[in-house]
């Protein structure tokens, strides 16, 4: 089994339905109790980006974010933390995707299951981008062709 660094759980993890997340997520933590560092949050988030001109910021517009700060708590009452932020206006799955980084991350009973989807969630990932990379190789022009056929159509 491959592993992945941590910046990529979330982005390999929402591949699947968040129906299948949030029944990970309360499968591994059911011997646990949850206890959260902020309380979950979901809103409209501006997204800026900056202007390759004038290098001022400027609104694309809104994003729909969701984020939670959690422990699982075990029986000793020693707590491991984690926390996810995605751009989903569900709290549910924010949550699910925190208490699946607090696994992964302390490697609490079930990481292995974790890991399973973030593996299955990255090959999907490389499939998705080897797709894209073959539609933008067939639709690349080659402007240097239009250019030649000018000079030539001038002399």
């Amino acid at each position: 089994m491959m592993t992945y660094d941590r910046s990529v759980w979330v982005k390999a993890l929402t591949v699947h339905s968040s129906e299948t997340i949030c029944k990970l997520a309360e499968e591994i933590s059911k011997n646990w109790q949850i206890q959260y560092k902020s309380l979950p949050q979901n809103g409209l988030s501006l997204l800026t980006l900056q202007d390759g001109v004038f290098n001022e910021p400027y609104y694309l517009g809104e994003i729909p974010i969701s984020y939670a700060h959690l422990s699982l708590i075990n029986e000793q009452g020693k707590s491991y933390d984690g926390a996810a932020q995605v751009m989903t206006d569900s709290e549910d799955l924010a949550v699910a995707l925190a208490v699946c980084d607090s696994v992964m991350a302390h490697q609490l009973p079930g990481w292995e299951k974790v890991a399973q989807y973030i593996e299955l969630g990255m090959k999907k990932r490389e499939e998705e981008n080897r797709v894209r990379g073959a539609m933008l190789a067939k639709t690349k022009v080659n402007f240097s062709l239009v250019s030649q056929e000018k000079n030539d159509a001038e002399n």
